[in-house]
């Protein structure tokens, strides 16, 4: 897409996604991801600039970090830019798009 910065990495295998926030708590499958955000399939309906922590496996642990829902993708799901993280789960996240490139 046209205007885009970052790759984004479609997944071929099932990855899940947590979400919790002010009377939110439900649970996703990535649809593709990249370092600045994720498109997530899930049956909860969020409105844009709702603010989430967001936590996906990554091995033996888990990247966590806070999120913003940007758009709903009609039949698809719900994008989310990443807002902040810390270091270590900025690695766990370079880690997990290598591990995905790598699958490709």
């Amino acid at each position: 897409m046209a205007g885009r910065k970052e790759r984004r990495y479609r997944l071929n295998h099932v990855v899940p996604v947590g979400f919790i926030g002010a009377g939110h708590r439900f649970t996703g499958n990535l649809i593709n991801i990249s370092s600045s955000g994720m498109l997530a399939k899930c049956t909860q309906d969020i409105e844009p600039g709702t603010a989430l922590r967001a936590g996906i496996e990554v091995g033996n642990e888990t990247f966590r970090a806070v999120v913003a829902a940007r758009r709903r993708v009609p039949q698809t799901g719900i994008g989310f830019e990443f807002q902040n993280m810390s270091m270590r789960d900025r690695q766990k996240l370079r880690l997990l798009l290598m591990r995905i490139a790598r699958s490709l």
